[in-house]
């Protein structure tokens, strides 16, 4: 606790004013005034200050706080019954300090937001308490890096026509000196915090920073920093190396040499004096929240300071299936509806829109898991045909459903209307195979993945990834073998309806099938393993 003092009564830090707060007497202080004499801390002398240290007797993570009366009720990162006291210890002090700048109820509303665009998630993941959210203070390693000395920026031409089957490419190496530094990189600095959970809430800025003083932390908590610096000395220096490529083709100079060659740079001949040139140590607030269900828990966390979302939301099984099934409903009733008000629309006519519909569903729902996993393990990345892709998908739909409506008016038209209306059902169906397929080479990069040397959490994902692939690959290929089955029914237009309706029970069971495998899938990537950080075979306690 840090006295008043004025009064004597405990203090805490007030985002909203940015300053200590006295709840008996009302006054408030520059915490960067304020002594806690209690502990004999002075933050402007001592290179340490005291802290009281709390430990998960389950997963080992531990907490401290400036607050030796404080009593932390349950461990945030594995959802344990309690936190128990384990010692009085001396904190090697940070060199800065971002201020918490969110409040608690602010936070709440930005959790809040993010979960209502996804109609999906789950009714208790929905509606969070605030006091559900714990402020803590997560420490970070800023690196600051030093560009010195002569480098050179490797350019290569076009290609150029030289005779017959003869080609020129030319590579130039563009040199200079400079002396410039750079900064900016930063990594959070504990073994306990999930790194693709710092990396998303990222990033913090630096304008923010102060000077580290203990009485920033009253009120809250604080991660211990138990990783060392050099950790990531092989990012960094990536980094480092990236931002000075940058900096050096935006400079009037090199641009205008690069553009009026028309040339491109190659990183991989690149040779830039870049170095780290020293490390500092920062606490960067988050408000992070924990769900566990069993033996898996799920994370929320806010950036304290930008009010950045990151969350692990776990969608409901029983949410997307009833509406899946709603929307089922809805269109196959209406298909069969219309079947009833206009004599002229045939069996056959039906099963093509049921065929239309289930490679529909699938190019969704690989889209889906496309998205879930790139999030994820950032490995598919925007393909450049992405866009014409999707544009391909949407016009060989809406051929499609023209083609349907010709086929059906066939009463009304010569023969000839009819072989067009196949022709492009056929042509229509076809090209929204080939955009399914298109997205399907995300399942050699899954597949080809390994999870040796990275965090849990993609260990995780890529281990959910593959197990569905696995059981999903015979669905799919049944699913495109009943739906080229279908358009050659379409087109041989058979005397006896119930074979089209038969064909089109398969292929709504098909769909309904593959929609139940997604959703196994994503349910169970947003789910974390509980964690043990320090002990090994530790109990955790059923709550």
């Amino acid at each position: 606790m840090i006295p008043c003092p004025t009064c004597g009564a405990g203090l805490r830090f007030e985002i909203e004013s940015q300053q200590m707060a006295c709840d008996y007497c009302h006054n408030r202080f520059d915490p960067k005034q304020i002594t806690d004499n209690s502990t004999r801390d002075d933050a402007k002398t001592q290179p340490y200050f005291d802290s009281f240290v709390y430990s998960c007797p389950s997963c080992g993570a531990e907490l401290v706080t400036t607050d030796k009366n404080d009593a932390i009720g349950f461990c945030q990162y594995c959802g344990g019954a309690s936190m128990i006291f384990d010692k009085i210890r001396k904190e090697w002090k940070p060199d800065t300090v971002v201020p918490f700048k969110i409040t608690k109820e602010q936070c709440r509303e930005l959790y809040k937001k993010q979960v209502r665009k996804n109609p999906f998630i789950g009714g208790k993941y929905r509606n969070p308490d605030a006091e559900g959210f714990r402020g803590i203070y997560m420490p970070y390693w800023n690196y600051r890096a030093k560009v010195n000395g002569p480098f050179s920026i490797r350019g290569v031409s076009p290609r150029e026509h030289y005779k017959g089957n003869t080609y020129h490419i030319y590579h130039y190496d563009i040199r200079s000196n400079t002396d410039y530094a750079l900064d900016g990189f930063s990594h959070d600095a504990s073994a306990t915090f999930d790194d693709d959970l710092s990396e998303s809430l990222a990033p913090f800025k630096p304008e923010g920073a102060v000077e580290f003083a203990p009485a920033y932390l009253s009120g809250f908590y604080a991660e211990t920093g138990n990783v060392n610096p050099h950790e990531y000395d092989n990012e960094i220096k990536k980094e480092i190396m990236t931002d000075a490529e940058t900096v050096y083709t935006k400079s009037p100079a090199i641009d205008m040499t690069l553009r009026k060659n028309k040339l491109t740079m190659s990183s991989a001949k690149n040779k830039i004096p870049a170095e780290i040139s020293s490390v500092s140590r920062t606490m960067n607030p988050v408000w992070f929240m924990s769900n566990r269900n069993g033996d898996s828990i799920t994370y929320a966390a806010v950036n304290g300071q930008t009010g950045k979302v990151s969350a692990d939301l776990p969608l409901s099984p029983l949410r997307i299936l009833i509406a899946a099934l709603g929307i089922s409903a809805i269109v196959f009733g209406l298909i069969f509806a219309a079947m009833t008000v206009l004599p002229s629309i045939k069996a056959n006519m039906t099963l093509a829109l049921c065929a239309l519909l289930a490679l529909t569903g699938m190019y969704f729902m690989q889209r889906s898991f496309n998205f879930t996993v790139d999030k994820n393990l950032t490995i598919i990345g925007e393909a450049k045909g992405t866009a014409i892709q999707r544009s391909l998908h949407k016009i060989a739909t809406v051929v499609a459903f023209v083609s349907i409506i010709m086929i059906a008016t066939d009463g009304s038209y010569d023969g000839d209307m009819r072989f067009f209306g196949i022709a492009g059902l056929i042509g229509g169906l076809f090209f929204i195979g080939l955009a399914n397929l298109s997205q399907y080479a995300t399942s050699s990069k899954i597949k080809k993945m390994k999870v040796d040397n990275v965090s849990q959490l993609r260990q995780r994902v890529t281990q959910e990834a593959k197990w569905f692939l696995n059981r999903v690959i015979w669905l799919k290929v049944i699913m495109l073998v009943s739906i080229a089955l279908s358009a050659l029914i379409v087109y041989i237009d058979p005397a006896y309806n119930i074979i089209s309706y038969a064909a089109c029970v398969v292929l709504a069971l098909e769909l309904f099938g593959l929609a139940l495998y997604h959703i196994a899938f994503q349910t169970k990537v947003a789910k974390r393993p509980l964690p043990q950080f320090k002990k090994k075979g530790a109990r955790y306690d059923n709550d």
